[in-house]
């Protein structure tokens, strides 16, 4: 694994460049879905633009007309302190436990993160920016879930690079026929020289599991793999789908299976209802029964609270 750019380029280029000691690549590989998604959403803003369904709007102050794609960047900076703020909130109050044996490394710890807590905490941010703006929120949030997919799927490289934690439970299994022409750390993974600095097999036994070999199912993998697909599903259907707030039904259907499936193979504390249950799967739940009711009553409504 590579905690820092500088065990990355030191490995594969046997270069050594102190400086690069303090470059996490994790926050690299988030950096770069921030600059991806921006690109992507760009182009998707101007097409909206382009067939009328956003239109500029004139700044009170200057006069001058603002495009769509001028707020590219002011949302990059929402989705990011969003990020970082609704991801560190949702990823304490789920582990409870180390907050209190440790607040301050909680709360300033650059690992544990919430995707979903920061999508959240960004989401509401940006209906704010939106409103303040005159800019019609359902067109925009429709642009931004292919964006969203893929950054998602940046994230969770970003988690195997660095080995942050978000690994599965043990797989001891050897791996399955059908996958032999895949390499082993396709289906179990050790992760060596991680971030968190732990050996998998005692950090299995501290998390009340036990590991014969220390390799987990490696679910970043397997996240970035159904982020490509999503994206790729969101990107290829944007021009076909015209009902506004479509997109967005869709995204949280195919989002919220996604983590819900790959939950079942993930550590994650859970809460005290429902046989036990995690904060993810909970959230994925709701999102895929708003997908739901979204596919459904959007061709009623959709329309009518896209001129908001």
């Amino acid at each position: 694994m590579y905690p820092t750019f500088y065990d990355l380029v030191l490995d594969l280029f046997e270069i050594s460049v102190p400086a690069f000691k303090y470059m996490q690549s994790y926050g690299m590989m988030v950096g770069v879905g921030f600059i991806v998604g921006s690109i992507l959403l760009i182009i998707e803003l101007k097409r909206k633009e382009s067939i009328g369904q956003i239109k500029p709007v004139k700044n009170p102050k200057s006069g001058e007309l603002v495009h769509a794609d001028d707020h590219v960047g002011n949302i990059a900076i929402i989705a990011g302190i969003g990020a970082i703020v609704g991801g560190k909130l949702f990823h304490n109050l789920e582990n409870w436990d180390q907050v209190v044996d440790d607040p301050m490394g909680a709360l300033t710890r650059m690992s544990g993160f919430s995707f979903y807590g920061g999508m959240i905490v960004a989401m509401s941010l940006f209906v704010w920016y939106a409103r303040k703006h005159q800019l019609k929120i359902l067109h925009f949030f429709d642009a931004v879930m292919p964006s969203l997919a893929l950054g998602y799927g940046f994230g969770r490289l970003g988690c195997h690079i660095s080995g942050d934690g978000d690994w599965g439970i043990p797989n001891d299994l050897p791996k399955p026929d059908w996958m032999s022409f895949l390499p082993d750390w396709m289906w179990a993974y050790d992760y060596p020289n991680n971030v968190l600095g732990v050996d998998l097999i005692t950090y299995y036994a501290s998390k009340g599991y036990t590991s014969l070999t220390g390799f987990a199912y490696p679910t970043p993998i397997y996240e970035i793999i159904m982020s490509i697909m999503i994206f790729a599903v969101l990107w290829s259907m944007r021009k076909r789908w015209t009902t506004p707030g479509i997109m967005i039904s869709a995204y949280f259907i195919l989002a919220g299976a996604e983590r819900l499936l790959i939950e079942q193979i993930r550590i994650n504390n859970e809460y005290n209802i429902l046989g036990g249950i995690t904060q993810a799967e909970i959230i994925s739940m709701t999102m895929i029964v708003l997908g739901c009711l979204g596919i459904y009553y959007m061709p009623k409504v959709g329309q009518r609270w896209a001129k908001y």
